[in-house]
């Protein structure tokens, strides 16, 4: 099922969750934790085979990481209205943060990729490294249970909150908005640009420019336009003048 470099491995991902302090020796399924390892495209490698991928399991994290971080807002911050209790959680589960934390663990390191990407550096791409953390967390769910679960999240995840809170819980889009808006009574407006392409034009990183009433406050270069938008903003907010 899986091809022969993924089970070479197998001891090596034992090993990694290990040192996350994952309980190993609870492991019921061993194809599970091989699938939670590999990326979606790695099967473009075995286009006559059918590689399990982990793409199914971010289906899971959705449901597992949301109620983890839900319970433990609403029960270590009995103080906070429910408004506050949402951006905290939002925060919590998006993808920049999911990927600060995949990058913290070095996730990047250990998961399956198509040859293709790894020529590029897209073993480090927010989506990618974000994508790999939801299947390990779902993975942790279904194979060993809510608690061990619930331990990895509140270890490596829950734990960012502090950093949060030193940071705008809003996106910069948003804040970036409310400044123009107050004091132009305008909308900042974005231009994005497909600024570099693979060998298979597909595109790989894109530049995105903020203008406020025509004067460009900010720019960014980024793998998904949306974050090269959210980091111009960000470039923009933290750079007024």
């Amino acid at each position: 099922m899986f091809p022969k470099e993924v089970i070479e491995k197998k001891e090596i991902l034992r090993n990694y969750l290990k040192d996350l302090w994952i309980d190993v020796t609870k492991v019921k399924d061993e194809d599970l934790m091989l699938q939670a390892f590999i990326h979606k495209s790695f099967a473009k490698d075995f286009p006559k085979k059918r590689i399990p991928h982990n793409e199914r399991l971010e289906f899971v994290w959705d449901a597992v990481l949301w109620w983890i971080i839900a319970e433990l807002l609403y029960k270590d911050h009995p103080d906070l209205e429910e408004s506050q209790l949402t951006l905290y959680k939002i925060a919590l589960v998006k993808e920049e943060t999911l990927a600060d934390v995949a990058r913290n663990i070095n996730l990047g390191d250990v998961i399956f990729l198509w040859r293709g990407e790894e020529k590029t550096w897209w073993r480090d791409k927010d989506t990618i490294l974000a994508d790999s953390l939801e299947a390990l967390i779902g993975y942790l769910f279904l194979d060993l249970w809510a608690e061990e679960a619930e331990s990895f999240v509140k270890k490596y995840i829950y734990s960012m909150l502090d950093e949060i809170k030193k940071r705008p819980i809003k996106p910069y889009k948003s804040l970036l908005q409310e400044k123009v808006q107050k004091l132009y009574k305008v909308v900042p407006e974005y231009k994005d640009y497909e600024w570099e392409k693979d060998e298979k034009w597909n595109v790989i990183l894109y530049k995105s420019e903020v203008f406020v009433l025509g004067e460009k406050k900010g720019e960014w270069f980024w793998p998904n336009k949306k974050k090269a938008q959210e980091e111009a903003a960000k470039n923009a907010y933290e750079n007024w003048s």
